[in-house]
């Protein structure tokens, strides 16, 4: 029986591992600035902030609670003039709107980590079928080929850095429990 409860996590060691993996490669001897998009309870960077130095930290989320500013995390990505050095974009579904928003504005190396949620799987995000030159503006696709163009749509999904004029010198997927899917991408304008 599937849970109708959103949760946190739902495999928070590959995702701690990637990060860590990524945090000492790139962010070991400057601690980074890190934007997290999708804070949730918080559980991952209250652990790596307890393993990492930690420049600044920023949590926002839709949802709301005492002490945290709810906000879409795509409008701030959206802005130009911000200076992190991680986002994290841990969804419970499509990352690709942050994806899209970031591109234009990264003007330093940047470590993203995605987290394209599992629900998405069942149908294509519209991000997906743009991407792809696929999009349809009357008609759905149907649950399979939602399924099998979403498996698709990565590469074009990714290719979006090049047409911003960005480069991705690493990309790197965590085996995951489930049918979530956990990528760290290394950026550089």
């Amino acid at each position: 029986m599937v849970s109708a409860v959103k949760t946190d996590n739902a495999d928070p060691a590959a995702k701690l591992e990637l990060r860590r993996e990524y945090l000492r490669t790139y962010h070991a001897s400057q601690p980074p600035a890190v934007f997290d998009c999708c804070q949730g309870g918080g559980l991952l960077w209250r652990t790596l902030r307890a393993e990492f130095e930690i420049g600044s930290y920023w949590g926002v989320d839709l949802k709301p609670k005492h002490g945290r500013l709810k906000i879409d995390s795509v409008r701030i990505l959206e802005q130009p003039g911000w200076s992190f050095d991680v986002v994290d974009v841990d969804t419970y579904g499509s990352p690709w709107g942050h994806w899209a928003a970031l591109l234009p504005h990264t003007m330093k190396p940047l470590t993203i980590f995605l987290t394209w949620g599992s629900a998405v799987f069942r149908a294509c995000p519209s991000e997906a079928l743009d991407a792809m030159g696929a999009r349809f503006r009357r008609h759905r696709v149907a649950v399979t080929l939602g399924a099998a163009a979403s498996e698709l749509a990565l590469d074009y999904l990714l290719d979006r850095a090049r047409q911003a004029g960005r480069r991705i010198t690493r990309c790197t997927e965590a085996l995951a429990a489930g049918t979530a899917r956990y990528f760290a991408v290394r950026l550089e304008p």
